[in-house]
């Protein structure tokens, strides 16, 4: 498995990686769900800089930025899992289940977590359930969008 870390966003060579990343990953979300505009289409590198997220990032024996994850803490101290990107050319590798793992672990005091995917995004619902996550609510934020909600209580 490839060597996953923690992305320092400060340097632009990272923020251009995760840019290229998250545009190359989220357009092939966008073609399978019939929505070409997604909101994380819509970052910069400054934008994604300037997030409070906290950045995994997954690189192959190259050093090309294959897959990275983003989580942020709720008010309530839940985890919240806010992007999930693996590059086309990695797709069923492991490389999510991975990513999702390793973030859980390095904050492994955080109880509960929630992520939410798109309805027709059957693959990421299928990953999150195969993670412990099971779908709670749903809510449209656009009328062309309509997004789950899943959440995973720490096991006891």
């Amino acid at each position: 498995m490839p060597t996953i870390e923690r992305l320092d966003l400060t340097s632009q060579d990272n923020a251009g990686d995760l840019w290229r990343l998250q545009h190359a990953a989220y357009r092939i979300e966008a073609e399978l769900i019939g929505v070409p505009d997604l909101p994380p289409l819509h970052d910069t590198t400054a934008s994604l800089q300037a997030s409070e997220e906290m950045f995994w990032g997954c690189r192959d024996e190259d050093g090309e930025l294959i897959g990275a994850i983003a989580a942020e803490l709720a008010k309530d101290g839940s985890g919240v899992i806010s992007r999930m990107m693996v590059h086309p050319d990695h797709l069923r590798q492991g490389i999510a289940g991975a990513l999702i793992s390793h973030m859980m672990q390095a904050w492994n005091k955080v109880a509960a977590w929630e992520v939410t995917a798109e309805a027709r995004n059957l693959p990421a619902i299928a990953l999150y359930e195969r993670h412990g996550f099971a779908a709670v609510d749903t809510f449209h934020p656009r009328e062309d969008i309509t997004m789950i909600t899943m959440k995973r209580r720490a096991k006891t």
